[in-house]
C-alpha cells in the first residue's frame, strides 16, 4: 500500500472507506491502482464530502479490455457492504473503442457517498492531468503512467467558441419564452446559461477542470467571481427576469473577452444577442405554449 495513504488528509469516516478501498485493491490481482482526489486529494474535506476515486484495472485500452474492466466492476459492487450499509448503487459508463470507463455510484446510510471509475490502468489519469489526485495504492506489476494525457488545464479554442455560443443561444431562448409569458422555461434558460459563464470564468482564469464550471471556480479561488454575477439571478417574475438577462448578457461578455487570446472573436450570435436583449420589443404577457 503506497505510504501516501498514512499522510491523506481526510474525515475518519471517508479515511475508513479509502483504507477499505486500497485493501480492496490490493487484494486483486487484476487491479492495478487507487487514486483519490477532488476536495480528499487537495486536503480540505469536510464530513460530508464523497470520496471520488479511480481504480486502475489490469486491462487494455478500449473495448479489448471491456471485459475485464466489468469483471471487476461487478465484484466491487457485490463487496460494498463491506464498508458499511449501503442504501443504493447507480452504475453507469460510457464505452467506446478507444477507452472504456465504469462508474459506481455509491450511497451509505451514514450519509458516506463514493464516486468510483473503473478504468484501465492506461486510462488513470495523473500528473497535470489530474493535479487533485493522489496515488494511494498501485501495484508493483503496474504499467508504467502514460505520459501523453490532456492537461486538467488545456481547453482549446473551438471549445471556448461552442461555451460561448451556448451561452447566447441559452439568452436568446430565455428572452423568447420571456416574451411569451412562459417564466419557468425563461427561468430555466438563464440557468443554462449562468451555467456557461462559470465556465467561460474558470477558462479565463486558468483553473484546472474549467469544464466543471461553478464548482471548480469555488474550489480555486471563491472570492474571486464574475463581477455582478449575482445580478443575473432572478425569481420566476418576468420583471426580475429581464432585469437578470441584461445583467447576464454582460456578464457573459466580460467572461468570453477573459478567455482571450484563446478566443480572438467572439462567435457572431454574441452580437446580435446583445442587440436583441438589450432592446426588448413589446411586453411580456402570456400566450399559448410554443416550441
Amino acid at each position: 500500500m503506497d505510504e501516501t495513504l498514512s499522510q491523506l488528509l481526510a474525515p475518519a469516516r471517508q479515511r475508513s472507506a479509502i483504507e477499505w478501498l486500497a485493501a480492496w485493491c490490493s487484494d486483486r490481482a487484476d487491479v492495478s491502482s487507487l487514486s483519490v482526489g477532488c476536495s480528499i486529494g487537495r486536503g480540505v474535506a469536510d464530513e460530508l464530502s464523497d470520496v471520488d476515486a479511480a481504480i486502475g484495472v489490469m486491462a487494455p485500452r478500449g473495448l479489448v479490455g471491456r471485459d475485464v474492466i466489468e469483471e471487476v466492476e461487478s465484484a466491487l459492487v457485490a463487496s460494498l457492504g463491506e464498508a458499511g450499509e449501503v442504501v443504493d448503487v447507480l452504475r453507469d459508463g460510457s464505452t467506446s473503442h478507444e477507452r472504456v470507463i465504469r462508474r459506481v455510484f455509491v450511497q451509505y446510510a451514514d450519509r458516506l457517498q463514493l464516486d468510483l471509475a473503473v478504468v484501465a490502468e492506461e486510462d488513470v489519469r495523473r500528473g497535470d492531468a489530474a493535479p487533485d489526485f493522489i496515488t494511494v495504492y498501485r501495484a508493483a506489476t503496474a504499467p508504467p503512467s502514460v505520459d501523453a494525457q490532456r492537461s486538467a488545464y488545456a481547453v482549446s479554442a473551438e471549445q471556448l467558441h461552442e461555451w460561448a455560443f451556448r451561452g447566447w443561444r441559452a439568452l436568446l431562448d430565455a428572452d423568447k419564452y420571456l416574451h411569451r409569458g412562459s417564466l419557468w422555461e425563461a427561468h430555466a434558460r438563464l440557468h443554462e446559461a449562468r451555467e456557461v459563464i462559470w465556465q467561460l470564468w474558470a477558462a479565463g482564469r486558468g483553473t484546472s477542470y474549467p469544464q466543471h464550471g461553478l464548482p471548480q471556480v469555488l474550489d480555486d479561488s471563491p472570492e474571486d467571481l464574475p463581477p455582478h454575477i449575482e445580478d443575473t439571478v432572478a425569481g420566476v417574475d418576468a420583471a426580475e427576469l429581464r432585469e437578470a438577462l441584461t445583467a447576464a448578457s454582460t456578464v457573459l461578455t466580460r467572461c468570453t473577452a477573459a478567455c482571450a487570446p484563446r478566443l480572438s472573436t467572439e462567435p457572431p450570435i454574441a452580437a446580435y444577442a446583445r442587440t436583441v436583449l438589450h432592446h426588448p420589443v413589446g411586453a411580456e404577457g402570456p400566450s399559448p405554449q410554443q416550441s
